[in-house]
């Protein structure tokens, strides 16, 4: 993992990559679960037969910039380039084909218009 991050950058290695013959990104998903096992109880885990991760463990990843949670970490950063454009061009409209800094804000922002819509209907709908 340290590798491939001081290679790419960047710690958030994608569920299929690998790296001189180990699958990195299974590894590191395995990790993430690890990571969220310690809201669990002991009894819990036991019954999971899974292991926490150790606070140690915990310290060395975010040294080296994992994010535990992915999609939180993705949103905030589109939603930090939506206050970019807002703060430059005036406004929140983002058309539906702009890119900002590699990342394409318009369907981002679509896709966050439909989720908000999506909250009102019911199961049936």
């Amino acid at each position: 993992l340290q590798a491939f991050q001081e290679r790419a950058g960047h710690a958030n290695v994608p569920s299929g990559h690998v790296e001189d013959g180990e699958k990195l990104g299974v590894w590191l998903s395995d990790q993430r679960t690890r990571y969220q096992l310690r809201g669990l109880s002991e009894a819990e885990r036991k019954r999971l037969s899974a292991s926490a991760m150790s606070d140690e463990e915990v310290e060395r990843l975010e040294a080296l910039g994992v994010a535990w949670d992915v999609l939180a970490e993705q949103w905030e950063r589109m939603f930090g380039l939506l206050q970019a454009f807002q703060e430059r061009a005036g406004h929140a409209n983002v058309p539906s084909g702009h890119v900002e800094d590699g990342e394409k804000l318009g369907v981002w922002l679509s896709d966050q218009r439909t989720r908000y819509q999506l909250r009102g209907l019911s199961e049936a709908e």
